[in-house]
């Protein structure tokens, strides 16, 4: 007889608080506070592999079978109903809040978990679990749920067959499976920590902890209860939780640790030691016994609230966890208690039923519609929209027709250089300058032996390394450059591509004695919010994404930055100086309907080419001083040089055309 252990819900107390609160991310003296809260979803694991595998063993000792449709349906009682009122919850808010390609996103999360497959969706989508955009994903939290339901798929068969075939080896069969889990997660971990993390394969060992003690206890009773052990179990558990961070190798080695210690306490704990009575004290209890709730509806709230607030402070996260708790009750005694236990079967299936119809023809019709893109008409005309679309589109494009003999002018960078490059062609004299227009996006730059490398991280960025590779180590061209403009993220902090200015020297050495110029950076958003999602949530225009700008600061020192090449001589063009000298109500934020940026940090082509002719316009004197104006036209001289070239000259004579 399966006896109820009050100090299991009290681990699971500890395993879903120190989850909240790692994704609350409350910090204090700029420190955040428990950053190894991660690690209570391995306790979960580890208590889910006992206690399932005690039922079944139990069972099968008891009968010689498994009832699989009794077992998977009571693994259906337990999960789908709070999980269905998760999902329809957040619908409205989904639709409301995100933007087409969130809500894309969103659907698709959705799908994957009604699938229980959301963990190998999350994989395949680059989703960096702990980064500050996951934190935005509603569903991302889900991927443990589908983890443990992929084990309990196979599991309970492969159980009974070698519980019964292999009775005298059911032991080895189980620690060797284990082990070899445990050494593809070590393995694995070090060249695809998120595929180690995410994986079935790489938790399994996590849960067959679980069911070696499970197994233990049904063939030989528990054991008695040891106060020093299940301490030690306890500390290792929560020592966890404080000291490991989101540099820790993870799942891993050290994994090892927390998983111990969940199970000296499953096995070592009694309700009259010390750690029986706290676990099984009735505020860790209740809280165990809501943990579900609690960790299906967290996530949610969290990514909706920081979604609509810019300032997610400590106030709010508390808020966030109180509404959580709220929630989480109700959803416990109104939903997931009642249906768990319900008599009314047909009932409880026909609603299940119908919230899979339901829930699945949301999902279709948002992936159908491509995520409903006319939500932003409002705030984003059509044809402006469709305007960018066509700028953006033609940067591929801007190298073709290279002519030889012409001085050349080289535009660079990472994500940044496509729309700089199409709107600085605009002010750029191309009868006398030939243009190259390079990214760097996800290229593995590297010099050697006097030739640039650039291999792409992935195919999908073959379209931009190929040619980058191609032209950057074409002498001809670099013999007769005589700029090289720089246009990347955050030029002299951003960590990633940090050879951008080892390749500006390889580049100048190769010149013809090339100016090099450095563009700074407009204003941009912090990373966890883009201006569309900002315009769609306020009905509001541009103007809201500029005044709720985290960056640049004004007279940021840049000499100090980590990257600034101080054996560079190069150019610093600040363009928010230049245009606006910080003062944001006289810097524009739209041009033509299209908002400067539409998402936290790339100016759109459309504006930039405004904000380049309005500097160039402006600011000449500045600009003739620092040597732009050598490559760049001012629009008004140019619309001149054009109406010019367009008129017939003085005393000219025209013949007939044949």
């Amino acid at each position: 007889m399966k006896v109820y252990r009050l100090e299991i819900d009290g681990l699971r107390a500890i395993s879903v608080i120190a989850v909240i609160l790692y994704h609350a991310e409350f910090t204090v003296a700029g420190h955040t506070l428990l950053r190894g809260g991660y690690i209570g979803v391995d306790v979960f694991f580890v208590i889910s592999g006992f206690l399932i595998s005690q039922i079944l063993l139990t069972e099968i000792e008891a009968t010689g079978r498994i009832d699989f449709l009794k077992f998977y349906a009571r693994r259906a009682r337990r999960i789908l109903p709070a999980l269905f009122a998760v999902i329809f919850a957040t619908i409205p808010f989904a639709y409301y809040l995100l933007l087409p390609s969130e809500l894309l996103d969103y659907a698709n999360s959705i799908g994957s978990t009604l699938l229980f497959g959301s963990n190998i969706y999350f994989y395949f989508t680059a989703a960096q679990y702990g980064e500050p955009n996951t934190l935005l994903k509603p569903f991302l939290h889900t991927w443990s749920l589908s983890v443990e339901e992929q084990f309990y798929i196979g599991f309970p068969l492969l159980l009974l067959i070698t519980r019964r075939y292999l009775k005298s080896r059911f032991l080895p069969c189980v620690l060797l499976v284990a082990s070899l889990s445990f050494v593809l997660c070590v393995v694995t971990v070090r060249y695809d920590q998120q595929q180690a993390f995410y994986s079935p394969l790489t938790r399994t060992w996590e849960l067959l902890a679980g069911t070696l003690l499970a197994y233990h206890q049904v063939r030989r009773g528990r054991t008695r209860p040891r106060p020093l052990l299940a301490a030690a179990g306890l500390v290792l558990v929560v020592g966890s939780l404080i000291l490991f961070r989101k540099d820790t190798v993870h799942p891993g080695v050290l994994t090892v640790i927390p998983v111990i210690g969940t199970c000296l306490v499953l096995a070592f704990a009694g309700h009259q030691d010390a750690v029986g009575r706290l676990l099984a004290s009735r505020p860790a209890v209740l809280t165990g016994l809501v943990s579900y709730s609690l960790y299906l509806w967290h996530y949610p709230i969290f990514a909706f609230w920081r979604l609509t607030n810019l300032n997610f402070d400590n106030v709010d996260k508390f808020l966030a966890i109180a509404a959580t708790a709220l929630v989480a009750a109700v959803s416990f005694v109104v939903i997931e208690k009642p249906l768990r236990h319900t008599r009314r079967s047909r009932a409880l299936w026909t609603t299940l039923s119908s919230s899979v119809v339901t829930i699945t023809a949301a999902v279709l019709s948002a992936i159908y519609m491509d995520g409903f893109p006319y939500r932003l008409n409002e705030v984003y005309p059509p044809l402006a929209q469709a305007s960018e679309a066509r700028l953006e589109s033609t940067f591929l494009s801007l190298n073709n027709n290279i002519q030889a003999g012409k001085p050349v002018i080289f535009i660079i960078g990472d994500s940044h250089a496509r729309n700089w490059s199409i709107a600085l062609k605009n002010y750029i004299d191309t009868d006398r300058y030939q243009v190259v227009a390079l990214s760097y996006l996800n290229c593995m730059v590297e010099i050697k032996n006097d030739i640039v490398r650039a291999p792409s991280r992935a195919s999908i960025y073959d379209k931009y390394c190929i040619p980058f590779e191609k032209f950057i180590n074409d002498k001809s061209l670099l013999s007769r450059t005589k700029a090289i403009f720089l246009t990347s993220f955050r030029p002299f902090e951003y960590t990633v591509n940090p050879f951008r200015f080892e390749l500006l020297s390889w580049m100048k050495s190769h010149s013809d004695n090339a100016r090099i110029f450095v563009f700074g950076n407009y204003f941009q958003l912090d990373q966890s919010h883009w201006c569309l999602g900002l315009m769609l949530q306020r009905k509001s225009d541009a103007s809201i994404c500029l005044r709720e700008a985290t960056y640049p600061p004004a007279n940021q020192p840049l000499a100090q930055l980590p990257f600034y090449p101080s054996d560079l001589a190069f150019t610093y063009v600040d363009i928010v100086k230049l245009h606006c000298d910080y003062d944001k109500e006289k810097c524009l934020t739209s041009s033509r309907g299209v908002p400067f940026i539409t998402d936290w940090n790339h100016m759109t082509a459309e504006f930039l080419i405004s904000l380049i002719g309005d500097i160039l316009e402006k600011r000449t004197a500045d600009l003739r001083s620092d040597g732009l104006l050598d490559f760049l036209v001012p629009p008004r001289a140019r619309q001149a040089e054009r109406t010019a070239s367009s008129q017939p000259n003085d005393g000219s004579t025209s013949s007939p055309s044949p």
